[in-house]
């Protein structure tokens, strides 16, 4: 990314600012399937309509397999047409499970633990459909890997903060995020962004 230098300087102190003004509630972990779902009910809401979203399904399906051949109909119906983009976001999660399940013959994301965290994500990356907040959630809350989740709210704040350029993308910024901070950084960076970027955007609206 043009610039990275200058705008790591700047992110690295944006995020001591923001650190200051709120500290990161302690870093949740989940089962990785699990921390898949709740990704793709994550990005662009707030965590407390996630929540809701999870609340639902896990009222409605017994596991994961049951939410996996429902369909997707079925599950957009649950969880409210009102549901920003909830269309793309159960379409990502029935085909991603039915994925891991056609590769790994079972409903189980276990043997990616045996892999480096590297090629681990790079599978998660391969996923059809995958957004790129989703695999980065997976990652961090479900391997307790080094990612930063960055989706359109987080990516719109830190241009407006000229922490990025105009022209970056999820990816590009999530990238760069990754490599601008300390890997023991990355949580309470992605919690300090989500947290304000939400705000903001509550405020522009």
């Amino acid at each position: 990314m043009k610039n990275a230098t200058k705008h790591a300087e700047e992110l690295r102190s944006l995020l001591k600012k923001l650190l200051k003004e709120h500290k990161p509630e302690p870093k949740p972990t989940y089962e990785p399937l699990q921390a898949m779902v709740r990704g793709a009910m994550s990005y662009d809401v707030s965590d407390a309509r996630a929540e809701e979203a999870m609340v639902v399904i896990g009222h409605e399906f017994v596991d994961l397999n049951e939410l996996r051949v429902a369909t997707e109909l079925e599950v957009e119906d649950m969880l409210g047409q009102k549901f920003p983009g909830v269309a793309k976001r159960v379409s990502l999660i029935t085909t991603c499970l039915n994925m891991i399940f056609e590769k790994e013959h079972t409903l189980s994301l276990d043997r990616l633990k045996t892999l480096s965290k590297r090629d681990a994500r790079q599978f998660v990356k391969d996923m059809p459909d995958m957004h790129p907040f989703v695999e980065a959630y997976t990652m961090l809350f479900g391997f307790d890997a080094h990612a930063v989740p960055v989706d359109d709210s987080i990516l719109a704040y830190l241009k407006d903060q000229e922490v990025l350029e105009s022209t970056a993308t999820l990816e590009e910024a999530q990238k760069f995020l990754e490599h601008a901070v300390k890997s023991e950084e990355h949580y309470d960076l992605y919690s300090a962004l989500r947290r304000v970027a939400m705000t903001d955007g509550k405020k522009k609206k």
